[in-house]
């Protein structure tokens, strides 16, 4: 936890963007059509969670804030936003390394504890729309809920943790 209450983001997290190109992919590989930004937003929330609770540290390098249609990357907002609700047909892009242009990055094929935790939250939720997805995280009692009822502009780490830990404990059931 850091000096204001909330844990820090992990150093070695992934960018929204490379998680976002991930289940992209894995979209386009099973002809999913339906991956609009506010899906993917829920999806990279769900894998986030889900990271959290089962290794103890977020998945992404940016929080996740308290927007009104549940929990949002800022920057993965901005990248998909002309898309409105539409679906996604491009990739998240960032700078290139070599500094010339713009790529497309996700995260590496050998990281099977990635594509393991991935294919878990796909599996879930692949077939829930982005509004069925929000809907979920504005249950009472979600991270999401509980950040806007206080007024903060950003959801908690380790209530996300938490949430998720006892989501997986009701799936063993």
């Amino acid at each position: 936890m850091n000096a204001n209450g909330t844990s820090a983001v992990s150093e070695t997290a992934y960018s929204p963007n490379h998680v976002a190109n991930a289940f992209l992919l894995k979209a386009r590989n099973e002809g999913v059509r339906d991956v609009d930004p506010l899906k993917v937003q829920k999806l990279v929330y769900n894998l986030n969670g889900y990271w959290l609770a089962m290794h103890g540290a977020p998945l992404v390098g940016e929080r996740f804030q308290a927007w009104r249609h549940g929990p949002v990357l800022a920057s993965l907002y901005h990248q998909f936003k002309s898309n409105r609700a539409s679906p996604i047909s491009t990739w998240a892009l960032d700078k290139d390394m070599s500094g010339e242009g713009w790529k497309a990055y996700r995260p590496s094929d050998e990281d099977r504890a990635f594509y393991d935790a991935l294919e878990a939250v796909w599996d879930k939720y692949k077939s829930l729309s982005g509004l069925q997805l929000s809907a979920l995280t504005h249950a009472p009692g979600t991270p999401w809920s509980k950040a806007r009822q206080r007024g903060d502009d950003y959801l908690d780490n380790d209530e996300i943790r938490e949430h998720f830990r006892e989501v997986l404990q009701r799936a063993k059931g």
